[in-house]
C-alpha cells in the first residue's frame, strides 16, 4: 500500500507560528529569571510555568516536524 499524497503546507505560516510560540516562551522564561527574590516565593507557580514552557516547545517542534518532514 502506498501513502496518500502529501497535502501542501504553508511553510511561511508555520515559520511565523513557531517564531510566535518561541517569543512567548522566551517572555515567560524571562519573567521567571527577572524575579528578585533570593528564593522562589511560589515554587509551584515557577514549576508550572517551566512545565508549560516545555509543552509549548514540544508543540512548536511537532508543528515543524509535520510541516517539513512527512
Amino acid at each position: 500500500m502506498g501513502r496518500p499524497p502529501r497535502v501542501p503546507v504553508d511553510l511561511a505560516a508555520v515559520t511565523k507560528d513557531v517564531k510566535t510560540k518561541i517569543r512567548r516562551i522566551i517572555g515567560e522564561l524571562e519573567a521567571i529569571e527577572l524575579q528578585q527574590d533570593p528564593i522562589f516565593a511560589s515554587p509551584r507557580d515557577v514549576y508550572i510555568d517551566l512545565d508549560m514552557a516545555i509543552h509549548q516547545l514540544e508543540s512548536a517542534m511537532s508543528k515543524m516536524r509535520a510541516a517539513w518532514w512527512p
